[in-house]
């Protein structure tokens, strides 16, 4: 089972520069999770390109 994010980014959308800050200190905050929360899409989006191009890869070699 995936683990789901529920933090959105309207949990950060208008704080004050040090209300950043403090968040940006603190590893359980809202900021945090969110940054979190953008890595793990990254990875993801980057896992399933490379498994894309190897097995565009794959079938391009075994068709020729």
């Amino acid at each position: 089972m995936s683990r789901s994010i529920h933090t959105t980014y309207k949990a950060v959308k208008g704080l004050t520069k040090r209300e950043l800050e403090e968040q940006s200190k603190d590893p359980k905050s809202d900021l945090a999770i969110l940054g979190h929360k953008s890595f793990i899409k990254s990875e993801v989006k980057k896992d399933r390109k490379n498994v894309k191009i190897t097995e565009d890869l794959k079938n391009k070699n075994g068709q020729i």
